[in-house]
């Protein structure tokens, strides 16, 4: 019978007593010592003999002698600090990690997991400077000496140099949210962890990704205050986990930015996963919101923790959104000699996201969440920014057919009232002013229906404003019970504030007219030809020209 040594650390996936948190610290643990195992392949390039047997669940542990030795040998090779005073990860070196997002990444962790000066000794303040859309911008930033993550070791062992047996207590910078809220308490309301989980969670930062929370109303941009995201995954393979986290690293430093906690968690799965492939099984994470309760605040908290199950279907909507609907957009202001910026999101994207979150449709509470649970700020532009991207949502999405009749009617009313609108006296700018000035009413109108009756009113004077309206004639019997819908009215001012949202006018020069077919046109009728000028595809108007002149 072969004698099998039992390791000196053994952590499973599959234990009971572990959390997510634990879990991703695991992960952060596994990736670290796959790039060590190239770094020393031998194991009598390291101290102890240490040795680690890497599974898709698990990891085993084993050395000879003293512990104390060997866990420092092994914090300090996992965490470092490179030559620009960033945190260095062992576990990342694979990545293609630009300087801008060490940076970023380096800020964050600073002030999320180390946000208290003891955790941490700083060299000075400096800054890099980037280009971004050609524009030299400068990023302040800490630089550091050392960090609590390198000199764990001594607390996990005793006095004699090896492990302790039993718990030791732990705070934020190793589990976020761990804090002593009470200093006369502190003895009594400590958390305490195993030897070995707390050797797992200094990983934790490794497996995170960290995000900007940036509402779209802000004006100026104080770094001090910014609001941090952290999406913590859930682990079922470290492997797995391993991949997704090396490849998150090149992504583009401003779409770290983003409106909502439910979006962070959808692009977390979407980048890692790149733009063409697709997660096969449910996904689950946890966002932690992390930001200071005001300006005079030293230290940044947690104020807010959700969690989310990401399915399939939800990263592939979102990824086609990312792909039809407007980036997020950078700001450039001038501060003195240097210039700073502001990354302005697309909040109806993330609105939108929130609702893919939720494995809701992406259109629920549409209005609402416009009107009421978000303050934008810049509705109008939004709005209008956004109309390519709605309408290819409409189009996309299978679920709404039974509602496109609506839609339709709703465009072809649009479609009438600005034909009306356009003055033939007028310039081009001032038809295109009196235009906007006609959507912003029918906008407003549109936000003022805050109950069934309203919403109805509203309805019936838009669509009688229009005048026919060959969709509402041929359809009259399917849109009548959307309209005056007692049950669901909420829904159908979703619909039409997405409907009025995504349509746009289309305009064409005259000079791709041919002039016989346009002055045939206007000496026939008026009105039809600023409907075909203004609202019609130039190849339509060809295909119906014939039809038009008869």
């Amino acid at each position: 019978m072969i004698f099998v040594p039992q390791p000196k650390i053994f952590l499973s996936l599959k234990a009971n007593d572990t959390t997510i948190i634990h879990r991703a610290g695991i992960t952060g643990l596994w990736m670290s010592l796959k790039v060590l195992e190239q770094k020393y392949p031998d194991p009598l390039q390291r101290p102890g003999h240490l040795t680690w047997d890497l599974t898709a669940t698990s990891i085993s542990l084993n050395w000879q002698g003293e512990d104390l030795p060997v866990l420092n040998w092994l914090l300090q090779q996992s965490f470092q600090i490179d030559e620009d005073g960033l945190i260095k990860f062992t576990g990342l070196e694979s990545c293609s990690l630009t300087l801008i997002n060490r940076i970023h990444n380096h800020k964050a962790i600073n002030d999320t997991f180390l946000k208290l000066h003891w955790f941490y000794k700083k060299r000075k303040v400096t800054s890099q400077s980037f280009k971004i859309n050609n524009i030299r911008v400068f990023f302040k930033y800490k630089q550091l000496n050392s960090y609590a993550h390198q000199t764990l070791a001594e607390k996990l062992c005793n006095k004699s140099g090896n492990l302790i047996d039993g718990y030791i207590p732990i705070v934020s910078w190793l589990y976020p949210g761990a804090t002593v809220r009470h200093a006369i308490l502190s003895k009594f309301n400590k958390i305490e962890e195993k030897v070995e989980y707390a050797l797992a969670l200094l990983f934790l930062p490794l497996v995170c990704q960290y995000y900007i929370l940036q509402e779209n109303a802000v004006k100026t941009y104080d770094d001090r205050l910014t609001k941090y995201l952290i999406v913590i995954p859930e682990v079922y393979n470290l492997e797995t986990a391993a991949v997704r986290c090396w490849n998150f690293q090149s992504i583009n430093y401003v779409d770290l930015y983003v409106a909502s906690l439910a979006e962070a968690a959808l692009k977390y799965y979407h980048y890692t996963q790149g733009l063409t492939l697709l997660i096969n099984n449910v996904e689950c994470c946890q966002v932690l919101l992390y930001e200071k309760l005001n300006k005079k605040s030293r230290q940044r908290a947690i104020f807010d923790v959700q969690d989310f199950t990401i399915t399939p279907q939800s990263v592939k909507d979102y990824q086609f959104i990312c792909q039809h609907f407007a980036k997020n957009i950078i700001f450039f202001k001038k501060e003195g000699k240097r210039k700073s910026f502001i990354v302005k999101v697309n909040s109806i994207r993330s609105i939108i996201a929130s609702n893919l979150a939720d494995n809701l449709p992406w259109w629920t509470d549409f209005w609402e969440n416009i009107y009421e649970t978000n303050s934008l700020g810049d509705i109008e532009e939004q709005l209008v920014f956004n109309r390519k991207g709605l309408l290819a949502m409409i189009e996309e999405d299978a679920a709404l057919e039974i509602y496109q009749d609506f839609i339709h009617a709703f465009h072809e009313a649009l479609r009438k009232i600005y034909a009306k609108t356009y003055d033939k006296k007028k310039s081009k700018k001032d038809n295109q002013s009196r235009i906007e000035k006609k959507y912003e009413s029918i906008r407003s109108e549109l936000a003022r229906c805050y109950d069934q009756q309203s919403l109805e009113d509203f309805l019936s004077d838009f669509l009688a404003r229009a005048g026919l309206n060959s969709a509402l004639y041929n359809q009259w019997s399917e849109l009548l019970p959307l309209i005056f819908n007692e049950v669901n009215w909420q829904r159908t001012r979703n619909l039409a504030l997405i409907s009025l949202a995504s349509y746009k006018p289309k305009r064409f020069s005259l000079r791709k007219i041919p002039i016989k077919f346009w002055t045939t046109l206007i000496s026939i009728n008026y009105q039809a030809a600023i409907f075909f000028l203004y609202e019609k595809p130039i190849t339509e108007i060809f295909l119906e020209k014939e039809e038009i002149l008869q």
